[in-house]
């Protein structure tokens, strides 16, 4: 397995997959942000926060992804030792159930497993939140974009 998590790790710097900054000052800045208060800030400051929560939903994403990839290999380690396995059993589940009992390393294996499968379910559809989020400050630009060009028409007039 070393040489797996050498190859993902190689491949995670060369695809530049962890590059992307964890501003937590900036996400807690947005997510206290009050819509109340939407038109005492700036456009600017909008901006920065469409682009932090892009930037901070790469970084996400690349999290979640590396949980998913650590539960993969977890599995793929029971998996085989089920598979080379000769203890004997009814059903499959009935076997892993009986392998996994007589090795404590599989027993923390399993335990490992649990936790990112609720990592995983915990996060599930978030990443749509966070876009639809980045979506309504784009709006909220957009909409402030044509409330002062329909300002300066009304001026021309």
């Amino acid at each position: 397995m070393s040489n797996i998590n050498d190859y993902l790790n190689t491949r995670a710097e060369e695809l530049m997959v962890y590059k992307m900054p964890r501003n937590e000052s900036l996400m807690n800045e947005i997510f206290e942000f009050d819509p109340r208060n939407l038109e005492a800030i700036s456009a600017a400051d909008i901006s920065k926060y469409a682009i932090g929560l892009a930037q901070f939903l790469i970084f996400f994403a690349s999290q979640i992804n590396a949980t998913r990839v650590k539960l993969l290999q977890k599995n793929r380690v029971i998996e085989t030792y089920i598979s080379q396995s000769d203890i004997k059993a009814r059903t499959k589940a009935e076997k892993r159930n009986k392998v996994i009992e007589a090795s404590p390393e599989l027993k923390q294996i399993e335990v490992d497993i649990e936790a990112l499968e609720a990592e995983v379910k915990m996060t599930e559809n978030l990443e749509k939140y966070y876009i639809e989020l980045i979506q309504s400050f784009k709006r909220e630009l957009t909409r402030r974009e044509h409330e002062m060009k329909f300002t300066r028409d009304e001026r021309r007039l």
